[in-house]
């Protein structure tokens, strides 16, 4: 998603502090709002004393503006308070570029110019980085001296930030963890002291009488150590953790396990202890990887004892603890954020109706599940494509408003090769450069029926989230089904339920984006998608993909809360790439054209051009100038006496071979050809294949050939 400047602001009341003063800012600018006199901060200053420290700062948004709407309604889906919350702490625009090189000062002139207000960011990983207290237990755990004490730092709304030298041989990378402790390192960024928190709570400088932060190069280092003891902290104070050490010992099963059901010999226990280890790295409780284990079991041919299963749970828990000094493993799962069973008035639930969050106008929505199904061949990977560069790019979806553009995450299944081609035919076709747009591919295909790889699919999601700046995905796409499914049994209720249920929780419902799958037709009918019917009870919208000569028909199935769309026909147009295969033959891909009778002629003209240039590129090609032709000719006159020589010597004229070094000597003797022009004229016969070289001999091609009997 772009970050575009807010060039001017529309001011709100302050907000009150927790201690439920209003905050009050001196050395700002006055501003009456609402029969309120108030002191807008003047970050200006502090801005300048943080370049002047050598650090590289960014604007941030402000608690005193209202946010865009670009940030309302792509970040926050709409949700004016959860805005709110976040502006103050959102880039205003890409900063990756600052990573690595600081702003200069006519930038930073600029912004202050711009944004006087605002708050600041300081990037990390460029002279500092940052250990993220954001807790009261987390500053307790630090400042109780259990990593290395350093004398800068910023009070922060819920906590402090730590802030240390780069290690030139230990980088740190920016991590979000769960125990309220993260890192702040390359690719990330920390709000500036100066700044002010959503909830009125001012960022501030907390040093050491002795330490100024233009003394940044006096800085502690943040050491292997240091990190080893921060994901040893579990989030809690000492007198509130759970005991870990559940008296149980085991080796440990270091091979992942996908949640595939196996039959009696195959590995049942092995199994078992890797989900069981995956699972609690991931910080589930004994209840949850028993609940989950128990549900795998089941299926299991025959499954374990509940003896064994819990035998092998314990086993693993404690060799977690040995693996993990300090850490702690929950008995019970923690508590739920969801919201308590409750009903309410069928008053409240009309008031709060709103229309319906569009992706694509009319076609598909956010925060939602969508699928695309076809035959194999029939154009829907095409189409998904074609869907997923729109949103990314915010193009028109061939007539159809993007209304939510934002980052694109693709989950593949196979053929990477095909799928970059594919993308560079979009690009090209339409012009746009993919390289600076927000859209991810996988790297491999997901098995969405296991819990692990599903979190594993959002973890990555999440990473990418917090290193571009927290900019959700609009759109997720799964191709395809099959691939993306795992072992399991699509026509199987649980397990297809289970697919839905992982996709729901750590993709759509995570992010409230639209989450497309591409899928195959059924094997009885090609009318349905293929698979238990659970999928299409799940969706919000459905789509056909038919292939019928050279047209595609995209036909609404499915839509759930709105008039279902008008069908929409398509042909396939074709790109030349920009590089040919190693023979020198150019390579081509397609692009998914709207047609309609306007377009349909438009293409067809377009394909006659093409046909007409490529004609003349041949034409071209065979026109070669006059020197050519001579150094042709004088081979074939070699060749000939070559041949002669041989038939008086009683042998086959077909033994006949003349070295590139004598075809050259012969030209220069006939003085039509000097030293100087040689080789770009003979390596142009070569490159356009009139000559044909097998060293250290040349022959005369066809094509060469066809040239000099023309001349005759």
């Amino acid at each position: 998603m772009d970050y575009p400047p807010q060039r001017s602001t529309h001011f709100k009341k302050l907000t009150r502090s927790r201690a439920g003063t209003l905050l009050s800012l001196k050395n700002g600018h006055r501003h009456k709002d609402n029969n309120m006199d108030v002191t807008l901060p003047n970050t200006t200053t502090e801005a300048w004393k943080l370049n002047e420290a050598g650090l590289s700062i960014v604007p941030l948004g402000s608690p005193f503006e209202e946010p865009p709407a670009w940030f309302v309604d792509g970040r926050c889906s709409g949700d004016k308070e959860k805005a709110n919350v976040e502006w103050p702490k959102a880039p205003r625009f890409r900063w990756k570029q600052y990573q690595d090189k600081a702003p200069d000062d006519s930038t930073i002139e600029n912004w202050t110019n711009l944004y006087p207000h605002t708050n600041w960011a300081i990037i990390t990983g460029y002279g500092v980085v940052v250990v993220d207290a954001d807790s009261k237990e987390a500053v307790q755990f630090i400042e109780e001296g259990a990593i290395t004490r350093t004398p800068l730092r910023a009070t922060t709304s819920k906590g402090k930030h730590y802030y240390f030298r780069v290690n030139p041989d230990y980088p740190v990378h920016n991590s979000v963890r769960k125990n309220k402790i993260d890192l702040r390192g390359i690719g990330g960024y920390v709000v500036a002291p100066g700044s002010t928190h959503a909830d009125g709570t001012l960022y501030q400088w907390e040093t050491d009488g002795y330490m100024d932060i233009s003394d940044l190069h006096d800085l502690p280092m943040l050491m292997p150590e240091d990190i080893a003891t921060i994901n040893g902290f579990n989030g809690q104070a000492a007198e509130d953790k759970p005991t870990g050490d559940l008296g149980f010992s085991t080796d440990q099963y270091p091979l992942p396990h996908d949640g595939s059901n196996l039959a009696e010999g195959q590995g049942r226990n092995n199994a078992a202890a890797s989900m069981a280890g995956q699972l609690l790295r991931q910080n589930s409780s004994l209840r949850e990887v028993k609940a989950i284990l128990d549900q795998w079991n089941q299926s299991n041919n025959p499954p374990l004892s509940d003896a064994e299963l819990n035998t092998t749970i314990a086993s693993i828990s404690r060799t977690h603890n040995n693996n993990n000094p300090g850490s702690s493993i929950f008995i019970e799962p923690l508590p739920s954020s969801k919201p308590e069973f409750a009903f309410s008035h069928i008053e409240e639930l009309v008031k709060g109706v709103k229309p319906i969050n569009w992706l694509i106008k009319g076609f598909l929505e956010m925060d939602s599940l969508s699928l695309m199904f076809g035959e194999p061949g029939c154009g829907k990977s095409f189409s998904a494509i074609d869907l997923a560069c729109c949103v990314a790019t915010g193009k028109d979806w061939h007539g159809k408003p993007v209304k939510q553009s934002g980052p694109v995450f693709y989950i593949a299944g196979e053929g990477f090769n095909g799928l970059s081609r594919r993308f560079m035919a979009w690009q090209s076709f339409y012009g746009y450069n993919l390289r600076n747009v927000p859209l991810y591919i996988s790297q491999c295909s997901a098995a969405l029926t296991s819990l692990a790889s599903a979190r594993a699919v959002s973890d990555s999601i999440e990473k990418i989230v917090s290193d571009t700046g927290g900019v959700t995905p609009s759109m997720i796409v799964i191709d395809t089904l099959a691939r993306n499914f795992g072992p399991a049994d699509e026509n199987s209720t649980r397990e297809m339920s289970t697919f839905i249920g992982h996709i729901d929780e750590y993709l759509r419902s995570k992010y409230r984006c639209n989450v497309l799958i591409v899928h195959h037709t059924g094997v009885g009918s090609k009318d349905r998608a293929r698979g238990n019917s659970a999928l299409k009870g799940a969706l919000y919208a459905e789509y056909a993909v038919v292939k019928a000569d050279d047209e595609i028909k995209i036909t609404p199935k499915k839509m759930k809360d709105a008039d279902e769309p008008d069908e929409m026909n398509f042909q396939f147009g074709s790109v030349r790439l920009p590089f040919n295969d190693e023979e020198g033959e150019p390579q081509y891909s397609c692009v998914l054209q709207y047609l309609d009778k306007a377009n349909a002629l438009k293409i067809k003209q377009q394909e006659n051009r093409e046909h007409i240039r490529e004609q003349g590129r041949l034409q071209a090609e065979i026109r070669i100038g006059e020197k050519q032709k001579r150094v042709i000719q004088t081979l074939e006159r070699l060749i000939g006496e070559a041949k002669a020589t041989l038939v008086r010597a009683d042998r086959s004229p077909g033994l006949a071979r003349i070295e590139t070094r004598n075809l050259r000597d012969a030209c220069f003797r006939e003085g039509f050809i000097s030293s100087k022009n040689w080789s770009r004229t003979f390596d142009a016969l070569v490159e356009c294949e009139f000559l044909m070289m097998d060293a250290p001999f040349i022959s005369i091609s066809e094509k060469g050939q066809s040239v000099i009997s023309e001349k005759k």
